[in-house]
């Protein structure tokens, strides 16, 4: 299909259907392809698969279509790289702002987590005395309170969790080719609180049973 009515017959060489044409965000397109005689010289756009550092290739490139476009007085020969990187970068600042709150978020929520129940154990001193004194091994006491803990690890995790699956529909257009439902990022975050629930419950344990 040619926008302009004027414009003779053309051959068409190519189809795509998910095409960016301006901007990475924007809905993906339908594009096609002519052959290189067929283009005006300020309007064509030729892609070229090159191996290795495509910087290295650029005159050696630049040389060849300028034999092939004599109609061009001078072709422009850059990378895709250099073309894309630009209307990428906000979004690389954006990505590295949440990866470093995000990861500080993580390491708060970590350390709360084993102060909360480290104090909780340290408080039970005297409770786990009593019971080692009625028969209680160190196991069934690390066993109790590593169980204590972790079901209230599980219930903040699977809370926590929940509000943020809920409220990740405003973090969603923030971010760029990334879900805000990524369940590889949510099991990370319920490992690692997991593993501060263990540490938190186990040490102290083994100190007051001791």
């Amino acid at each position: 299909k040619i926008d302009r009515p004027a414009d003779p017959c053309r051959m068409v060489v190519g189809v795509a259907e998910n095409i960016h044409q301006n901007s990475l965000t924007e809905n993906q397109k339908l594009q096609y392809y002519l052959p290189s005689d067929q283009m005006r010289p300020n309007e064509a756009n030729v892609f070229v698969r090159v191996r290795g550092d495509a910087s290295a290739h650029v005159e050696t490139v630049r040389r060849v279509l300028q034999k092939v476009m004599p109609g061009a007085s001078y072709v422009s020969v850059m990378p895709m790289r250099e073309i894309i990187d630009p209307r990428q970068r906000s979004w690389r600042i954006g990505a590295t702002m949440f990866l470093v709150f995000g990861a500080l978020a993580l390491v708060l929520a970590a350390i709360g987590l084993y102060s909360v129940i480290a104090y909780g154990v340290a408080q039970r001193t005297q409770e786990i005395g009593v019971r080692i004194a009625l028969g209680a091994g160190v196991s069934d006491v690390v066993r109790l309170v590593l169980g204590q803990g972790l079901r209230f690890a599980v219930l903040g995790i699977g809370v926590g969790g929940a509000a943020a699956w809920w409220a990740s529909r405003w973090v969603g257009p923030l971010l760029f080719s990334v879900s805000p439902r990524d369940p590889i990022v949510y099991g990370t975050v319920a490992v690692v609180l997991l593993a501060a629930a263990v540490l938190a419950s186990a040490i102290p344990a083994v100190r007051a049973a001791r």
